[in-house]
């Protein structure tokens, strides 16, 4: 899948949300739902899915649907909201910033193209729409709204006048009704700030639902591909998706989980603190399934019981322990003895 994208801002000291309690969030509706694009071309395809009953479109714009790298700049405007709650200040709609902090903030570029992209994905933002209908009795009401209400640019020339042609020196958005409320009731969470290293879009879609269902110490989290590929809004063949999917579990960029392909499912987990990826296969919840040449002498040494069934016990007893085994195989065959009593 590639590399991280380098940390283009290592110091930040002049950033206005750099505190300690300004760590980037995200609003937990977005992160379950796919309403973004993971395409870097322009994407006119409208979505279309079901949630609990309730049918949600997802529109696009004359210049596509918005992408999950152009929802850096939604993630900068809650991360400020929630900073401007938490410190006890009102909150409104409207959300003030300069595109160069926003760039810093989200490991973007400061060059010129930088700020053409910035603007592009506002255009985009504002005019992807999301549509739902609502069941109300023998009715059915429509409602549709954009990722972002409004957005203001003020522009300075050359000689310091204001200018639709000059350089942007500061953005004013109003995020959408959906995202306000989401803030005001704390329906966010925090992200880790490597996630902006993320370079694929897919890498940043699998990790926004790690974090929403694993979440910190959580229990892994296991999914059917199929669902999965919906979930996450990939339009690639089922075979392409799966071989993605297993470049990102080998390539373990995702920050704070694991994932495993464990046959027609996948696997999250948390990535426990203080073990270094390729020592040990524990502490990545891998492998998902037993080798087959583990699985016979398991038979033999568990003669009747599901191993399977055995393997996944003991790969949840494992995961507890303080200290990895010294030989996960032995470990395992040494459990299945005690279930099936030939210990």
């Amino acid at each position: 899948m590639g590399d991280l994208l380098p940390d283009r801002h290592p110091n930040r000291d002049f950033f206005i949300l750099d505190v300690s309690d300004a760590a980037p969030k995200d609003d937990m509706v977005s992160m379950e739902h796919p309403v973004f694009s993971l395409s870097v071309k322009p994407d006119m395809r409208e979505l279309s899915y079901r949630h609990e009953g309730k049918r949600v479109m997802v529109v696009p714009s004359g210049k596509g649907l918005a992408t999950i790298m152009d929802k850096d700049i939604l993630l900068y405007c809650i991360s400020k909201l929630v900073h401007q709650l938490n410190s006890g200040e009102e909150i409104g709609p409207w959300v003030e910033m300069t595109a160069h902090e926003v760039m810093v903030a989200t490991n973007w570029r400061t060059n010129r193209e930088s700020y053409q992209r910035f603007e592009d994905a506002l255009d985009r933002l504002r005019g992807t729409t999301i549509k739902t209908d609502i069941p109300t009795g023998d009715h059915r009401q429509t409602r549709g709204f954009g990722l972002i209400d409004a957005y203001e640019i003020t522009r300075r020339d050359s000689d310091g006048e204001e200018s639709v042609f000059g350089r942007m020196t500061q953005v004013r958005i109003k995020v959408s009704d959906w995202t306000f409320r989401a803030v005001r009731s704390m329906e966010v969470l925090t992200i880790n700030p490597r996630y902006f290293r993320l370079r694929r879009p897919l890498e940043r879609r699998i990790y926004e639902l790690a974090r929403k269902h694993v979440g910190d110490q959580g229990r892994p989290f296991r999914i059917g591909l199929d669902k999965l590929q919906k979930k996450v809004g990939s339009n690639s063949p089922e075979k392409k998706f799966k071989y993605f999917l297993k470049q990102i579990a080998q390539d373990g960029h995702i920050p704070d989980y694991d994932i495993a392909l464990d046959g027609a499912q996948v696997v999250f987990r948390a990535r426990r603190p203080g073990f270094a990826r390729g020592q040990l296969e524990l502490a990545l919840g891998l492998p998902a399934t037993p080798a087959p040449a583990l699985v016979e002498k398991a038979r033999r040494a568990a003669p009747g019981l599901d191993i399977y069934r055995l393997y996944e016990e003991w790969r949840g007893f494992a995961d507890a322990r303080t200290e990895p085994p010294r030989s996960l195989d032995a470990a395992f065959l040494g459990f299945c003895r005690k279930r099936a009593g030939t210990d």
